[in-house]
């Protein structure tokens, strides 16, 4: 009964948002021509493939065809994509005035369906983006804990949902051989805010020691799992310990564009769905979509989350051997 009612509040709220949206649409492209400040959208993205029947975790993805069309979206827009590390820079140096019009794309969690349906279409435009990984889980065969894909229903034909495994090493280093920055989303994709101080450290330096190890790469970008400050999954403390660890900035699933004087530990983000067609991007990246933000934060002061946030890595498996390429 409450998940019902759960479920009709998150349609009718979805119905309300889409118009609301689209009338302050306009408003944001007058404030813009007027000078309003700059601000830049940093678009989180988690699969790029199919939905999974029976699995609520894995309905959050964009058909391949429709994400081809929001970035053609975007670039026919006259915006700018820029790597992440540009703007973190910019908000450190106090120069994000310099990055009007432009945008940031991320990823989340690395599963191969980004390396199959995303990195083309990024490589064929000579788009950045960065990708954060999830270091215990790279290379395994083995689906993410969080996705509770061990109680959905059997796929069409048995055959289990390949492109929601993780990335392979080989495919993360192909990909970073060809502008596409690799951030860590820990060890093992757990609540960074639910852990003790120790294993919240193991979470955010043992995974950018493997990364840097396995790819021979500097990390100094990172995405807290699940992200969400209203349910404690980030704060001060593990900001302070991202900075103390060598990161230089982290993002989190806070809704909303970034401005001068933000901090570059608590990053927001404009989340994209498998719905927004191109007039919708242009909504979101203007700063009509917004307002979500602290519609979301009330909604979860009052709800409990539904998300598996202590699901970390497979049973049987440590966490040195999850992170040892092979």
């Amino acid at each position: 009964m409450i998940a019902s009612l759960r479920r009709f509040a998150e349609v009718l709220f979805s119905c309300l948002e889409h118009a609301v949206t689209a009338m302050v649409y306009p408003w944001c492209l007058l404030r813009r021509r007027l000078g309003a400040e700059t601000r830049v959208p940093i678009l989180m993205y988690h699969q790029i493939g199919r939905p999974v029947e029976g699995a609520r975790a894995c309905r959050d993805c964009v058909a391949p065809e429709r994400f081809d069309r929001q970035i053609r979206a975007l670039l026919e827009a006259g915006y700018r994509v820029v790597p992440l590390a540009t703007l973190v820079r910019a908000l450190r140096e106090g120069s994000i005035s310099g990055l009007r019009r432009s945008v940031v794309l991320t990823f989340d969690d690395g599963y191969r369906g980004q390396f199959v349906h995303a990195y083309p279409v990024l490589w064929r435009h000579r788009l950045p983006a960065t990708f954060f990984v999830v270091a215990g889980y790279l290379g395994r065969y083995a689906f993410f804990r969080h996705l509770a894909l061990e109680n959905a229903p059997p796929a069409r034909g048995d055959t289990p949902p390949l492109a929601w495994l993780p990335l392979s090493w080989d495919e993360v280093t192909e990909m970073r051989g060809h502008g596409i920055d690799i951030g860590s989303h820990s060890v093992s994709h757990r609540s960074l805010g639910h852990l003790s101080r120790s294993e919240a450290e193991h979470e955010a330096r043992g995974s950018k020691e493997a990364l840097e190890e396995g790819l021979g790469i500097r990390v100094d970008l990172f995405a807290y799992p699940f992200g969400s400050k209203v349910y404690g999954d980030f704060h001060r403390d593990l900001e302070e310990m991202l900075r103390a660890s060598g990161y230089r900035g982290a993002c989190t699933t806070v809704i909303g564009r970034s401005a001068a004087g933000d901090d570059p530990y608590a990053l927001p983000r404009i989340p994209v769905e498998n719905g927004d067609g191109p007039f919708r991007v242009r909504c979101k990246v203007a700063g009509a979509y917004d307002w979500v933000g602290g519609v979301k934060s009330f909604c979860q002061r009052l709800l409990t989350r539904p998300d598996r946030i202590d699901a970390g890595l497979p049973a049987g498996s440590g966490c040195e051997t999850g992170m040892r390429r092979a």
